[in-house]
C-alpha cells in the first residue's frame, strides 16, 4: 500500500514539476553572455540535449530552471511564462486596455479589443451629443489606448502594426477591421 502511494506522489510531483519556461528569454539571456549552447551546458551542468530542448520551447523540471537561473543569476521565476489570466467581464477587458495604454508587445484576443472598440465607440457618442469639443478631448483620451490595443491584436494575428495606418485611408477600415476579425495565430488549427 505505501509503494502505491509513493508513485502517486513521485507521479504527481513529476507532472507539477514540469514547467513551460520563456525558451526566447533563456536563449537571448545566452546570447547577451555570449555563451554558445556548449557551453552554457558545462556552465550550469545541463545535457547539450537539454538546452537544446529548452531553447526550443519543450518544458523542462523545477530542478533544470533552477539551475539555469543559478548559472544566468537570475530568479527562477523569471524564466517562466507567465500565464495570463483572461479577464472574466468586458469592464475588467476595458479597464486593462486603458491600464495597459503604454503596451504596445503583447497579444490580445477579439474579445479584449472589441469590447474595447465598442466602449470606444459608445462612449465617443455620448460625448458627441453632449458636446462637440467633448468629443475632441474624448477622441485624444482614447487614442494611445486604441492603437495600443490594436497593436497587440494585429500581433496575434502575426501582422504587423502599420497596417492600422490603413484606418486613416478612405475604405482602408474594412480592411482593418477585417483583419481583427481573424483569429489568432494558435487559434487558426483548433475549428
Amino acid at each position: 500500500m505505501g509503494s502505491i502511494y509513493t508513485e502517486i506522489k513521485q507521479h504527481v510531483n513529476r507532472e507539477v514539476s514540469q514547467l513551460k519556461i520563456d525558451s526566447d528569454k533563456i536563449k537571448n539571456l545566452r546570447l547577451s553572455k555570449g555563451l554558445s549552447q556548449e557551453q552554457l551546458s558545462e556552465m550550469s551542468g545541463l545535457s547539450l540535449r537539454t538546452i537544446q530542448r529548452v531553447e526550443n520551447g519543450n518544458s523542462i523540471s523545477l530542478e533544470s530552471v533552477k539551475v539555469l537561473a543559478i548559472a544566468f543569476g537570475i530568479e527562477p521565476k523569471d524564466l517562466m511564462i507567465q500565464e495570463k489570466q483572461n479577464p472574466k467581464n468586458p469592464l475588467e477587458v476595458i479597464k486593462m486596455c486603458f491600464i495597459e495604454f503604454h503596451n504596445f508587445s503583447g497579444k490580445a484576443t477579439r474579445y479584449e479589443y472589441w469590447w474595447f472598440v465598442l466602449f470606444m465607440v459608445l462612449v465617443m457618442s455620448v460625448a458627441t451629443l453632449i458636446h462637440g469639443t467633448l468629443n475632441e478631448i474624448v477622441t485624444v483620451i482614447f487614442l494611445v489606448p486604441f492603437i495600443a490595443v490594436g497593436t497587440r491584436r494585429l500581433n496575434d494575428i502575426g501582422r504587423s502594426a502599420w497596417w492600422q495606418l490603413f484606418l486613416i485611408v478612405p475604405f482602408g477600415q474594412i480592411i482593418v477591421f477585417y483583419m481583427m476579425a481573424e483569429k489568432g495565430i494558435e487559434q487558426k488549427g483548433n475549428l
